[in-house]
């Protein structure tokens, strides 16, 4: 087994994608200090009624809040102080909310005074430009449609975006180094089938060790880890990855 160098753990969230608190926590509590940071979504922040989070934050771990508010002005706003109001890591927003909504937003967070990061969703990394195609009836491709989200997020104030692996690389080199990229879609080779494609609903995917050299700021990993028979191996495994490509 290869050295894992100790700030690779500072580039991946282990998505915690439960219905109920006790299976959270036992996995967490299962990977130990291997994993210091977790992405809280939908799913789990609802069925913990946010318990998750203050749970996480008491065993010193940093979140990373996924709600994806999206909605007009004055809402994404009043959701945005209660995210920041909860010391989290990160939380997102829509950047299909609109240059009005992420200026405000933006403001608000450094009104504030908070250290969290705000982070804008672009194209979720499930669809493909064949769904662009259709939902948008756009002549840009998934790569296009991502870059102009990202430069109106950048021109707004935020702090980086949600995006596919792919697209790091070129964010990067449009939008500086410290626009920050946080990639789901990350699925370790030994979870691919044998044309180097994921079982699941991800569409533009790639390896946490490409991934890494593609310029990525964080990956988020969720069931390689979470559905995986050792999940300590997994993340071990993954965090192996990571640590031969920076």
């Amino acid at each position: 087994m290869n050295k894992i160098n100790e700030k690779a753990k500072e580039k991946i969230f282990v998505a915690l994608d439960f219905d109920n608190l006790e299976d959270a926590k036992k996995l967490v509590e299962q990977l130990g200090d291997n994993i210091s940071m977790y992405k809280v979504g939908l799913e789990s922040y609802l069925s913990t009624d946010g318990k998750l989070v203050d749970y996480l934050h008491e065993k010193g771990k940093k979140v990373f809040l996924d709600l994806k508010f999206h909605d007009i002005t004055n809402t994404v706003k009043m959701a945005c102080k209660n995210a920041i109001q909860k010391n989290v890591f990160m939380f997102n927003i829509h950047c299909s909310n609109g240059s009005k909504t992420m200026r405000e937003v933006s403001n608000l967070v450094k009104e504030s005074g908070s250290k969290s990061l705000l982070i804008g969703v672009t194209v979720l990394t499930n669809l493909s430009g064949d769904d662009i195609s259709e939902m948008f009836k756009s002549s840009l491709n998934v790569e296009e449609m991502v870059l102009n989200l990202a430069t109106i997020a950048k021109n707004n104030g935020m702090h980086g975006i949600v995006c596919s692996p792919l697209e790091s690389k070129k964010i990067k080199e449009k939008l500086g180094q410290n626009f920050v990229t946080v990639c789901p879609g990350v699925r370790p080779a030994f979870t691919l089938n044998a044309q180097g494609k994921s079982d699941d609903d991800q569409n533009r995917i790639m390896t946490p060790f490409d991934a890494i050299k593609n310029n990525v700021d964080f990956l988020v990993v969720g069931r390689p880890i979470t559905k995986a028979e050792n999940p300590v191996e997994s993340a071990k495994l993954i965090l192996e990855e990571i640590s031969q490509a920076l």
